[in-house]
């Protein structure tokens, strides 16, 4: 293709032995070219188009070798500096795109009739249809033999790509897939309980007594922990402070000891499984002092009423360290309570005893 000045619209023809040849055409009269029984290729170089019009009636020959041609013109057309890139647009005539028509101020062409085989058929693929033609006149000798007849080894030659008079030959046993079984999902809920469920089960721990001297810290329902948040509402003009549970989005970083603190758990009797864990705190006494003063006041206490059984662990380590009672590492609550009292009974009167006097008859 050799191009003396710029050209933003050309037409080429292909011929039956594939060749291209150039039409000298007005853009206005494309409408009056285009014959069912060709193939033209339209250059728009403006719009950085090249379409493919293929007519109702044109030769499959030409057909398939127009994207080729399509495809050499646009390289042809990237060599030279004054041109771009153009996409290749495949337009059939009776179907053809809005952008086609628009581009050219043409109407759809209708088409009144087509070839009656529009698809390349190779010589293997003739020779398997013209058997499969043969095996399908063979009348069939009763409805039982159906069945037998599907998997004949005529049959099991065939493709499954080639089409038959009128119906298509059954897939052969060897070719026949069994449907995947669907696998089930893997995502599941973590708790493995339903929304409604859950809220059932938190309700009724919820409304259920909390022991004296501790108020409800957390829940922990499936592999849920919640927590207690405090909304603020404005009703009538006052301020009203609503308690909700919800899910701790960031629960912290792998393991976590709680000291001063119980566990309640929630049992399903008819499942046999553990429904939930409530975490209780213990509530702190109010400090009407410093730091100091009430640790003094609270060590007096537990000095004067030696209740040893009411205290946490961490309590009678601090009465221990106090008193410089020694205790062995790892050692368990009801072990520091005997080591406690025991002190208590061994430690002497706070009364200080008299030296004594030495008599004059000494």
């Amino acid at each position: 293709m050799k191009m003396t000045e710029y050209e933003s619209f050309m037409v080429y023809e292909l011929d039956d032995s594939g060749e291209k040849k150039r039409l000298d055409i007005e853009e206005e009269r494309l409408k009056e070219n285009l014959h069912p029984e060709q193939v033209l290729v339209i250059i728009r170089e403006d719009l950085r188009r090249i379409f493919i019009w293929k007519g109702p009636k044109s030769p499959v020959r030409k057909r398939f070798i127009s994207s080729r041609v399509a495809q050499a013109l646009q390289e042809e057309l990237m060599i030279d500096a004054r041109y771009h890139r153009c996409k290749i647009v495949s337009v059939d005539a009776g179907d053809e795109p809005s952008e086609f028509l628009n581009t050219f101020r043409l109407e759809s062409m209708e088409v009144t009739e087509r070839l009656a085989d529009m698809r390349y058929v190779r010589n293997i693929e003739r020779e398997k249809m013209e058997q499969s033609t043969i095996t399908d006149v063979t009348p069939k000798a009763s409805k039982t033999q159906t069945e037998e007849e599907y998997f004949s080894p005529a049959l099991q030659d065939l493709s499954s790509e080639v089409v038959v008079s009128s119906y298509s030959a059954p897939k052969s046993r060897s070719q026949y897939q069994k449907p995947a079984m669907a696998k089930p999902s893997r995502i599941s809920k973590p708790t493995g309980l339903s929304e409604e469920q859950r809220k059932i089960i938190k309700e009724r721990i919820l409304n259920a007594e909390v022991s004296d001297g501790y108020k409800r810290l957390n829940l922990i329902l499936g592999h849920t922990l919640y927590a207690a948040v405090s909304k603020t509402a404005k009703v009538f003009g006052k301020e009203v402070v609503e308690t909700d549970w919800e899910p701790v989005k960031n629960v912290p970083h792998d393991m976590i000891e709680l000291e001063n603190h119980i566990l309640r758990i929630w049992f399903d009797e008819n499942k046999g499984i553990v429904e939930a864990v409530e975490i209780l705190e213990k509530v702190e006494e109010s400090k009407t002092g410093s730091k100091n003063t009430t640790s003094v006041k609270k060590v007096d206490t537990v000095k004067e009423t030696s209740d040893f059984n009411s205290m946490t662990v961490k309590d009678l380590k601090t009465y221990a360290e106090e008193n410089k009672i020694d205790l062995p590492p790892n050692v368990r609550k009801a072990e520091i309570i005997d080591i406690l009292k025991k002190s208590k009974e061994n430690k002497p009167s706070g009364r200080r005893q008299l030296p004594k006097i030495p008599n004059n008859d000494d």
